[in-house]
């Protein structure tokens, strides 16, 4: 069959598609509160719709948290295709006006938590994958549906996939984020490396401060000379917000001193580096000649948190691959764009996939920009005429990619 015909069977196929399905199925999901380590009712609602619809699903446990979600076409011993999606949120943030649980549509937009992060994008990997099994093509490979708990905290269910070998015969992956929409595809992110600085002074009595090493004070002085440190800069890459992207560094906490009336002799600082795809050096010895500089009373202890749930390196697909060409190609088929090749500046489970499997890997589904770009905000919504449209782009994307890899 030719090139042209297949791509005409592909779309009579993306065309059965009903963008009703993935709202309403998006709009159950919302309905159900799902924060990072609670997602157990939203697996069992998924796992029940998965087989009301005669796909074999799995409920994989996830230590500390709800069981992730799995479903397989294939017997897996061919290449496989992994769609991924979390089904985790934040907690609910101050300034909630709708119902965040109520799924509300309204002038064009369903709010709710988890609309953009990311319940949406999962419904609608969901209603694609459903495509895919019902299309009557036959697939030169497997494909898997994977619906993972603990993306907000620290990738936990991701991790767990992955050491169970969902991914050993993993071709390619799409992990439904759309930050944006199909504006963009996801091809990278940025990495984080997190950091204790344990700050150890010299107590005093505090009418006496200069018998003592106020490590409060010099802890400050760390986080003062943190914020001018120069950042480095990713040749010919851009971020997901359309800027040339760069590194990024973040004090997240700082603790120290008693209620009683003496030199803190403790101050604790945690803080994260966001780092670039290429980088270059190791951002512990810059931190450590920066804090050397300031000729500290205090000693410093600078740890570099390498267990799993902190390791977030970045990564970049190949703009060439297979995986990235296929999906820009349908994306422009389905909404006459070509997509810009962007990079994440914050980490997600994508990067967890990339370091850990060397799969190529890239995010892309429904999304917002601007002022409607509330991820981890109070007014979480996305706008719904574009679920119909990315359910399409992943269902072409999966079929098209099935015979090529």
């Amino acid at each position: 069959m030719s090139t042209a015909r297949i791509d005409q069977k592909l779309c009579e196929i993306a065309e059965t598609i009903d963008e009703k399905d993935v709202l309403r199925l998006a709009q159950g999901f919302v309905r159900i509160p799902s924060v990072y380590k609670q997602e157990h009712r939203l697996a069992k609602h998924i796992a029940s719709i998965l087989d009301r619809w005669g796909l074999g699903v799995e409920l994989v446990p996830v230590d500390g948290y709800g069981p992730c979600v799995v479903s397989r076409l294939g017997n897996g011993k061919r290449p496989t295709i992994v769609l991924n999606g979390h089904m985790d949120t934040v907690e609910v943030k101050e300034g909630w006006k709708h119902d965040p649980f109520g799924a509300r549509t309204e002038k064009g937009f369903m709010y709710g938590l988890g609309a953009l992060d990311m319940k949406s994008g999962l419904a609608a990997l969901m209603v694609a994958f459903r495509a895919v099994a019902e299309s009557g093509i036959r697939l030169d490979c497997d494909v898997n549906f994977q619906a993972v708990t603990g993306e907000e905290d620290n990738a936990a269910g991701t991790r767990t996939l992955i050491s169970r070998g969902e991914f050993r015969r993993a071709k390619a992956a799409i992990v439904g984020e759309g930050f944006g929409g199909l504006r963009a595809i996801t091809n990278g992110r940025r990495g984080s490396n997190y950091f204790d600085i344990d700050v150890i002074g010299r107590s005093a009595h505090g009418a006496l401060p200069h018998n003592g090493v106020n490590a409060v004070v010099d802890a400050s002085r760390i986080v003062c000379a943190l914020g001018k440190m120069k950042m480095q800069m990713a040749r010919g890459v851009m971020a997901d917000d359309f800027r040339p992207l760069q590194e990024a560094q973040t004090v997240l906490k700082i603790e120290g001193g008693s209620n009683s009336l003496s030199v803190p002799e403790r101050c604790y600082i945690k803080m994260t580096r966001f780092t670039v795809p290429g980088r270059k050096g190791s951002v512990k010895d810059e931190l450590a000649s920066a804090i050397d500089a300031l000729g500290l009373e205090s000693s410093v202890i600078l740890t570099y948190k390498d267990d799993p749930g902190n390791l977030y390196p970045p990564y970049q697909t190949s703009p060439d691959s297979p995986l990235v060409r296929t999906a820009s190609r349908w994306i422009k088929h389905h909404t006459g764009n070509a997509p810009q090749l962007v990079c994440g500046v914050s980490e997600a489970d994508d990067n967890k996939i990339a370091a850990d499997t060397g799969v190529p890997v890239i995010c892309m589904g429904p999304g917002e920009r601007g002022k409607m770009s509330r991820y981890h905000q109070p007014e979480e919504a996305i706008s719904v005429d574009q679920l119909g449209t990315v359910t399409k782009v992943y269902c072409t994307t999966v079929l098209d990619l099935a015979r090529t890899i």
